[in-house]
């Protein structure tokens, strides 16, 4: 009867950290603090073969990180048997990426996981049980966080303040300060753009005269209610705190010139492309 013998001094570790954000380092899940806990696990169990993959300031919502597919490459070569961390979340706090990462990347080359925090080890039976309920948890927290954002963004809009980041509205600016938007030296155009539209000029026409680069962007900057002082999220208005730079009587004047413009083009013309497709000349 053979018996097979590990021996940990032949195996090449991989020991991979992620830290997100400055609150995690506060927590104790800074660079060095894993560094010290995980070399000290191969220390223990005689591993001296083991190399650093470290990804500072990326978050675990996917796996779309440099050190993290530095190690993906590296186990593909077969130059890694094993890969530790200190906490599951390290790795991914998505279900979908960890089982993918488990499935196939680590198992299909042989390749034991690890986690020190819960005591994980893919090598057994139980280990493996207990990383599908332990990602299954991750993901839960991934998304009661994701909810809890979505309510904080929901309150912040209902009290009147903008919700920041992606595009500012032509015609504004962002104080981040104040948490509002504030009419700019485009907020004439803005206003123009309107009275212009209900003297009864084209979009395209009012794109030339004021300068835009496209006919849509008239339509565009018509459209939006936050000229009027509203906020609009997820199909709901609420009143902003920002400065309206047009009336909302004037606002609506325009959306209503617009149907009864689109009213015109679909009943008079029996021809699909009218008003769709002009010439170029």
């Amino acid at each position: 009867m053979k018996i097979k013998i590990q021996n940990n001094a032949l195996k090449k570790a991989a020991i991979y950290i992620r830290v997100s954000t400055d609150a995690q380092r506060e927590e104790g899940y800074s660079i060095d603090a894993q560094k010290e806990m995980l070399t000290a696990y191969c220390i223990s169990k005689g591993i001296k073969n083991y190399e650093y993959y470290i990804d500072g300031g990326f978050s675990g919502s996917n796996i779309d990180r440099p050190e993290l597919s530095r190690l993906i490459s590296d186990i593909k070569a077969k130059k890694i048997s094993c890969v530790l961390v200190y906490k599951l979340d390290r790795l991914s706090r998505s279900q979908k990426d960890t089982l993918y990462l488990i499935e196939d990347v680590f198992n299909p080359h042989g390749v034991d996981f690890i986690s020190l925090n819960e005591s994980m080890d893919t090598s057994t039976p139980l280990g493996r049980l207990m990383l599908g309920i332990l990602s299954a948890f991750a993901q839960l927290e991934r998304e009661n966080i994701r909810e809890r954002t979505r309510m904080g963004m929901k309150e912040r809009i209902k009290s009147g303040l903008w919700p920041g980041g992606g595009r500012i509205p032509f015609g504004y600016d962002y104080d981040s300060q104040k948490g509002i938007l504030v009419p700019n030296e485009d907020a004439k155009t803005v206003r123009r753009i309107y009275d212009l539209y209900l003297e009864g000029y084209s979009p395209r026409r009012i794109a030339e005269i004021t300068g835009l680069k496209y006919e849509r962007l008239a339509i565009q900057i018509l459209k939006r209610k936050s000229n009027a002082g509203y906020i609009e999220y997820n199909g709901e208005e609420y009143i902003g705190k920002h400065e309206p730079i047009i009336s909302l009587d004037k606002y609506n004047a325009g959306m209503e010139t617009m149907r009864e413009r689109s009213n015109i083009r679909n009943t008079e013309s029996q021809h699909l492309l009218t008003g769709l497709m002009v010439c170029g000349r």
